[in-house]
Formats: structure tokens, C-alpha cells, sequence
């Protein structure tokens, strides 16, 4: 065993699995055989397969960062594979809503896997997912030829939504502006 010269502590060669390159040596390997054999991997499964390998790579390293696209390229995946491979589950008018909430799911569980495998807490990503949760809802209801009570309830809401993103991006910028200066 080897010993740290500055602190005498004992060092220990611990290798860590260069994930990186493992992903360019599976992506090119990929790319290789589809040269040769004829498959299709539809768009839903290679992002679930991205996704799976940031969050394994994340848990593993103990990196937020990685779980992060790790996340939102699971979340992705699931809506692509709905609408794309699963297309008689899915109406065509509610795709572009399915795709929303599952990119939420997606946001929700980079809060979940920060928690569980760093020390880091990821809170942010519950306002993204909560965010898309209610704009993939409200995009379900308006393109949902059934729910006509509660269509006028949302296009009202999404009407007033563009003044209120507006108001708060003002109500921020102008903190920005003066709020931090005074602290600073």
C-alpha cells in the first residue's frame, strides 16, 4: 500500500469506470454493426438506453450532473416510446400532451436520484416537472375531443398565463435590478 507523502495517510488505487469511453465504445460498436445488419432501435428505446446510462453512470460516480440529463432523457424516452412504438395506446391528439407529462416524470426523478445517490438535493427540478405537469394536463384537455367542460376552463387559464409570465419576468428582472444591489 502507498502512502500519501503530505499527510502520510495511505492512499488506495481505486479505479473508477471510465464511463465515457465505455459510451463511445458501445455508440461506435453500435454504428458498426448497423452497417452490416439491418435493425431498428426506435427513438424511445435509444433515449431510455441514454438515459439508463447517464443515471447509472451518475449513481455510480456520485454525480448530480450526470443524473440530471440521466433524468430528463428517461422521462423523454418514455413519451417518444408511447407515441412512437405504442401508437394505438396513445391518440394522436393527445401525443403532444403525453410527451409533456412523461418529460415531467423525467424532471421528477432528477430530484428523487439526487436524494438517493448524492448528498446534493435537486428541488428545482419539481418546479420544471410541476410546470409541465400542468401545461402537458392543460394541453391534454384542449386537444381531448371529449372534454369540452373543461376546454374554455383552460384555454382561460393558458389566455391569462401569457400576461402572468410576462408580470413575473418583470417582478424578477427588476429584483435583479434593485433588490440584490441593496444586499450587495
Amino acid at each position: 500500500m502507498q502512502t500519501n507523502q503530505t499527510n502520510n495517510q495511505p492512499t488506495t488505487n481505486k479505479r473508477t469506470i471510465p464511463f465515457g469511453g465505455v459510451l463511445l465504445v458501445v455508440a461506435g460498436i453500435f454504428i458498426l454493426l448497423q452497417q452490416f445488419v439491418d435493425f431498428e432501435v426506435s427513438g424511445g428505446v435509444f433515449l431510455g438506453a441514454l438515459g439508463l446510462f447517464f443515471i447509472l453512470w451518475g449513481a455510480t460516480q456520485r454525480k448530480a450532473g450526470l443524473l440530471i440529463p440521466g433524468g430528463i432523457l428517461s422521462g423523454l424516452s418514455v413519451g417518444v416510446f408511447l407515441v412512437e412504438d405504442l401508437s394505438n395506446v396513445v391518440a394522436a391528439e393527445l401525443e403532444g400532451g403525453v410527451i409533456l407529462l412523461s418529460l415531467a416524470a423525467g424532471f421528477g426523478l432528477i430530484t428523487l436520484l439526487s436524494r438517493l445517490f448524492t448528498e446534493e438535493k435537486h428541488w428545482w427540478a419539481l418546479i420544471v416537472c410541476a410546470a409541465l405537469t400542468l401545461i402537458g394536463s392543460g394541453v391534454m384537455v384542449l386537444e381531448n375531443p371529449n372534454a369540452t367542460t373543461w376546454q374554455p376552463i383552460v384555454e382561460a387559464v393558458f389566455a391569462a398565463s401569457n400576461y402572468l409570465w410576462a408580470l413575473a419576468i418583470i417582478a424578477v428582472g427588476l429584483w435583479l435590478i434593485f433588490g440584490r444591489s441593496e444586499a450587495a
